[in-house]
């Protein structure tokens, strides 16, 4: 793993203040002394996220969350640590020291810098031989048909793989790749009738790299020129690139899903590429496939509100339908818009321009409720009153899998308009879709398994802890404000932590004040490699803010903690003295008596 320098680190961190970088990711709003906003790990309605510019540190009360402004960057951006603070540098404009020989990384490190090596080299060479050469000329006429400009082609680096079965393998062997490494980065396929033979997986196709969330390229989606089977091809999952955690264009969409807090999902390259063209810069689409709860979940956390515009046809209408159920499974806000006579968006934007689009995204777009009852409504036979029966039945259903219940009141109000019929009987029948179904207001499910589940960590947070447990969490948050009070406890204490993770805590910071005169919260955490005392020491510092500190309080917490170990100790003595006297050992069984009398007065 890359070594960067502790000062450097520090450097970094200190650049960045922590609630001018969250704020660009999440709305915050003063609260005392903190400042707070909806959590962006967890689907939550009162915000339970924190964040201290005094320390400088974040925590979620509801999901468990907690750390810096490194740690924030790295879950965010699904980063590793040194991944981070390498793209904070880069935005801060601080230079980072060469790797030196003592910088050994591990075989997957290296592999993986490779594959992206291999992937970037393959998307400068496709897009040479799209704008350079005369095997490129078809593939360069097809996008300017289709409406691309110059400047758009070469921002989406947009490239052409020849019909030939060993171009680009050629290329690669040429600069001392093997061709095993390219078949598993998804490069090259190996031969299905002559084992060890390999060939160029893109073949006669028009090639759109595709990236990840920093811009590196990681695998290609490939358009057949001409006629030929399949019409689009991916890269296959490899080390570098699952797609369903992964968006097309999401690298350039992100600035402008904040600032906007919606993204517009659409349904292939073209469309992204175009609406680009054309001034809608918060678009994304989701790689060919459904979108998976991991897509939802990365785009739930740079925007709440998620506008499918898909293909007009039945299949796009049920993806819409599912994707829906996917982005409310992952806490966003689901909306439907569909374009008129059946058009998709790269082809509404040729013929209609920016203006229109951008109106009927903000007028004509509709709440998954409202576009699932529409495709319900053109589906059914209202012309009979079974039909109108089986109509309403179906529709209570789906009106009772919104969350807000002033939303299955409206909609039920105007189903009881239509049809004159009672509120009160489809609000019974809604009752009873619930009671069987256990659908409408559902807990938060899991977002990650790296961060604890909100409802749980709440559920906690409700029951008591007992008051040893209390004083631990109490002490430990003074000894991160108070270099002073982590000495006394070290010199105090010795056992007294019944808690696994405050006494490797207490440990950390034991070792932290041996080389740092002064607190400093938000760098201690920097220096936990272990998430769940990252979490802890991020909500201890919050509540050592809240609470402060004075004069005795550190001795009442000691004091608490030695006195359950006292209380331990007493339940166990009259077994041991029970056994000494069976053994005739009278000089222990005098030893104990006398500790049990000791730590009778240290509990009264």
């Amino acid at each position: 793993m890359r070594r960067i320098p502790e000062e450097v680190i520090e450097q970094i961190r200190q650049h960045f203040d922590i609630v001018d970088l969250i704020s660009e990711y999440v709305p915050l709003k003063r609260s005392g002394r903190s400042f707070v906003g909806l959590c962006p790990f967890h689907s939550e309605k009162t915000p339970s996220f924190s964040v201290s510019p005094t320390k400088q540190v974040y925590h979620c009360f509801g999901c468990g969350a907690g750390g810096n402004s490194i740690s924030f960057v790295m879950h965010m951006e699904n980063l590793s640590f040194v991944e981070a603070v390498e793209h904070l540098a880069k935005r801060a404009g601080i230079h980072l020291p060469e790797r030196d020989e003592s910088d050994k990384d591990s075989p997957e490190a290296i592999r993986r810098r490779e594959m992206l090596r291999c992937h970037d080299l393959a998307a400068k060479f496709y897009h040479h031989i799209l704008l350079n050469t005369e095997a490129g000329v078809p593939a360069l006429q097809y996008l300017q048909r289709r409406g691309l400009t110059l400047p758009t082609i070469e921002e989406f680096q947009l490239g052409f793989a020849p019909d030939r079965w060993d171009l680009l393998l050629t290329f690669f062997k040429k600069r001392g790749f093997e061709e095993e490494f390219l078949e598993r980065a998804g490069l090259l396929s190996a031969s299905q009738n002559q084992p060890g033979r390999y060939f160029d997986r893109f073949r006669g196709r028009v090639m759109f790299p595709i990236q990840d969330g920093q811009g590196r390229v990681i695998g290609f989606g490939g358009r057949i020129l001409g006629k030929g089977e399949p019409k689009y091809l991916n890269s296959p999952e490899t080390e570098l690139f699952q797609k369903g955690r992964h968006l097309y264009n999401l690298h350039r969409a992100r600035p402008f899903i904040r600032q906007q807090g919606r993204t517009i999902l659409l349904e292939g390259y073209m469309d992204v590429i175009m609406a680009h063209q054309y001034g809608i810069r918060n678009v994304v689409a989701a790689l060919g496939t459904a979108l998976t709860l991991e897509q939802a979940k990365i785009l739930k956390r740079n925007g709440n509100e998620i506008v499918m515009m898909y293909d007009g046809d039945r299949a796009g209408q049920n993806a819409s339908v599912r994707s829906s159920e996917v982005i409310t499974e992952a806490g966003g806000v689901p909306r439907v818009t569909v374009l008129p006579d059946g058009l998709d968006p790269d082809e509404f934007l040729r013929k209609f321009g920016t203006e229109s689009f951008e109106r009927i995204v903000e007028e004509g777009t509709i709440s998954s409720t409202a576009f699932k009852l529409k495709m319900l409504r053109s589906n059914s036979q209202l012309s009979t009153q079974e039909g109108v029966i089986a109509f309403l039945s179906e529709a209570v259903r789906i009106i009772a899998e919104a969350k807000s219940p002033v939303e299955r009141e409206t909609y039920l109000r105007e189903l009881a308009g239509e049809f004159n019929v009672s509120l009160e009987s489809l609000k019974e029948e809604m009752k009873m879709v619930i009671s069987n179904q256990k659908v409408g207001d559902k807990p938060a499910s899991k977002w990650n398994t790296n961060i604890n589940n909100g409802e749980s960590m709440f559920r906690k947070a409700q029951s008591p802890l007992p008051a040893h447990i209390q004083a631990e969490r109490k002490l430990l948050s003074l000894m991160l404000i108070d270099p002073g009070v982590a000495r006394q406890v070290k010199e105090t204490i010795v056992d007294e932590f019944s808690v696994e993770e405050h006494a490797a805590l207490a440990v950390h910071l034991y070792l932290y004040y041996g080389n740092h005169a002064e607190s400093n919260p938000a760098h201690f955490i920097s220096r936990l490699d272990d998430d769940n005392l990252v979490r802890l020491a991020s909500q201890l510092s919050l509540e050592a803010e809240s609470t402060g500190n004075r004069p005795g309080l550190a001795d009442e917490y000691i004091q608490r903690m030695q006195m359950h170990q006292a209380e331990k100790r007493l339940q166990l003595i009259p077994k041991e003295m029970e056994a000494a006297a069976k053994n005739g050992d009278f000089e222990t069984l005098r030893h104990l008596a006398q500790e049990q009398i000791e730590l009778r007065k240290k509990t009264r």
